[in-house]
């Protein structure tokens, strides 16, 4: 009996690996979303929605057409790089505490480093 408990409580903090693979997939959805249902007004408060975007209708549009790709290309990624993490986890038994930590700043940073290329982007377009 004490066996089996101590089984399940390993497999529930196994799972609780999952939690990193959350923002891969907010981003993948996110980016489909806009995809799918790009926001044409700028005043919506909807859509990739930043100062630079906001500068002019062209930076607007210009910024809803590449948005979407950059967050899809981002969320593969790291739904890549997070899932080999879960596997490595699991496999040398790292503490689920550490693994998930790790994992979502990995996402945070990702997340951010699709902003700022977005941004990138914008810019190398708009500011020759």
């Amino acid at each position: 009996m004490a066996e089996n408990t101590q089984y399940l409580l390993e497999m529930i903090s196994k799972i609780k690996l999952i939690l990193t693979l959350i923002i891969p997939f907010v981003m993948l959805l996110v980016g489909n979303m806009l995809k799918r249902h790009p926001v044409l007004d700028m005043r919506s408060q909807n859509g990739y929605n930043t100062p630079l975007s906001r500068k002019s209708q062209a930076h607007w549009d210009y910024a809803q057409s590449i948005a979407p790709d950059m967050f899809i290309l981002f969320g593969k990624r790291l739904f890549l790089i997070e899932g080999i993490w879960i596997v490595i986890s699991v496999c040398f038994n790292m503490k689920v505490e550490i693994s998930v930590i790790s994992g979502i700043t990995v996402g945070i940073i990702f997340l951010i480093l699709a902003f700022l290329k977005t941004e990138e982007c914008i810019k190398e377009k708009f500011e020759k």
